[in-house]
């Protein structure tokens, strides 16, 4: 556990901020003039896309485990939704090619957070031999 101006921040805790930050990112970089798009030297745009939604969709996962398809379902039609509205913005432009990778970087980071999830609970010896009063393993 961390603690930060006093908070104690579980990795659950951390990742909904994260992940809730990632998003507001998105959406301001999505939504504002070309001119005024934060954007990361020597990254192309499409990268910088995919690596956006990857790490939000990997770090709701995380904080969210059980609404994994939830965030797929927002991750589309955000996606989808804040490619439309850039359509009320003079200087940006939507494209299918932009929303499809920002798709495909959701979808792998949503991959990527289940594979990590895998594996923790796979190695983890303290989580695999707890077991509850009734004898059901905890997860």
């Amino acid at each position: 556990m961390l603690r930060l101006f006093g908070f104690e921040l579980t990795v659950r805790r951390s990742a909904a901020l994260i992940g809730w930050g990632a998003v507001a990112l998105v959406i301001v970089a999505t939504l504002s003039p070309i001119g005024a798009r934060p954007h990361i030297a020597h990254l192309g745009p499409q990268i910088e896309r995919f690596v956006a939604y990857l790490v939000a969709a990997a770090a709701l996962a995380v904080a969210y485990p059980a609404r994994k398809g939830v965030i797929l379902l927002c991750i589309v039609a955000g996606a989808a939704g804040l490619e439309l509205a850039q359509h009320f913005e003079a200087s940006r432009h939507a494209r299918a090619l932009d929303a499809a990778v920002k798709v495909m970087g959701g979808v792998t980071g949503l991959a990527v957070a289940a594979l990590c999830e895998r594996f923790w609970w796979k190695r983890s010896p303290t989580r695999a031999t707890v077991r509850h009063t009734d004898g059901a393993p905890h997860r």
